[in-house]
């Protein structure tokens, strides 16, 4: 097999120490799915959301998947990306590498890492970022043995619907209360009957993502990425919801209920510039709560940036519980 490089040059052997690599397909998403669940069991994988993401990559760049094969048997993977580089002047690319467990060592790991920096630097990157679990001592270790630098946490929630049920109810009609008192609408995205509902609600979001806490340089999310995420499998018009004023959407909030298997979790929250400090994102997060609670769901997830305290908070006032963090890394090649 040849890899094609970003600059026209040709790999023509793919090895690692004793592992081969093959160009990863479509149909291997299931396998990466099903090893990283295997993995870390408490964060499963859905397979077909793993495949959808694949087809349909989030900023329109340039993506590389390989699969690790060990004596004939797919044990690994390894994958770069980045966004076109004419929206990332900066040049970061994410890195993504891991193993089964029978097959999991320093030296694997470190082979795949030492691949996945050389197609980096091959596609023109001068800076690689990876994330590990704080739990995946192997990983930061090795990783910091490299040259990576721990640069920022994402902070990982849960929270139990039947535990807090009573108390979850009691602020969502409060909530409720204080949106129509300020003149705010929140419906579901399925009500709103306006044909230019979905560019403002891309406009919104890119409003309230430029604000998210970020090392790596925020990037425009195209139109049409937009939609692709709007149609993925997690997602229903009837679950998003979101806050409007007069025709303009203002919020939104909306779960992710994974087809195959995996924790429902929050896809997104995000509220325009203008209502911030209004409660919306509270009363948007609120209602997707008392949605999951209505169709028996007995608990669900989010994640943010450990400096969003605004969210950070919202989460420790409806009751979400810590679990383990991730960690982003950073390496200038």
């Amino acid at each position: 097999m040849c890899v094609p490089y970003c600059d026209g040059v040709t790999l023509t052997a793919a090895a690692v120490g004793d592992l081969a690599l093959r160009e990863a397909t479509l149909d291997d998403a299931v396998f990466v799915a099903d090893m990283l669940t295997a993995l870390w069991p408490s964060e499963p994988e859905d397979p077909v959301l793993t495949r959808y993401w694949w087809e349909h990559p989030w900023d329109a760049g340039t993506y590389e998947r390989y699969v690790a094969v060990r004596a004939g048997t797919d044990v690994g993977f390894v994958g770069m990306g980045h966004p076109p580089w004419d929206a990332m002047p900066e040049r970061y690319a994410r890195l993504q590498a891991d193993l089964a467990r029978g097959s999991r060592s320093r030296e694997r790991l470190d082979g795949l890492l030492t691949f996945a920096e050389g197609r980096a630097l091959a596609a023109g990157a001068l800076r690689v970022t990876k994330w590990a679990r704080e739990h995946d001592q192997l990983q930061i270790d090795l990783l910091g043995a490299r040259g990576y630098r721990g640069e920022r946490r994402e902070r990982f929630w849960e929270l139990d619907l039947r535990e807090r049920r009573g108390a979850l109810e009691t602020m969502a009609a409060a909530s409720r209360e204080y949106m129509r008192a300020q003149g705010i609408e929140v419906t579901t995205l399925d009500r709103v009957n306006d044909p230019e509902k979905y560019r403002r609600l891309w406009q919104m979001g890119e409003e309230a993502s430029q604000d998210t806490p970020r090392t790596v340089p925020w990037t425009p999310t195209p139109f049409a990425t937009f939609e692709a995420w709007l149609r993925n499998p997690a997602v229903r018009e009837d679950r998003a919801w979101v806050a409007r004023i007069g025709d303009e959407i203002v919020g939104v909030s909306l779960l992710a209920y994974p087809p195959v298997r995996g924790v429902v979790q929050t896809e997104w929250t995000g509220t325009a510039r203008s209502v911030r400090g209004r409660g919306v994102a509270r009363a948007l997060k609120c209602e997707t709560v008392m949605e999951a609670i209505a169709l028996g769901i007995d608990r669900i997830r989010t994640d943010n940036d450990s400096q969003n305290r605004p969210i950070l908070h919202i989460n420790e006032s409806m009751g979400y519980r810590p679990l383990p963090e991730m960690i982003q890394l950073i390496k200038t090649l």
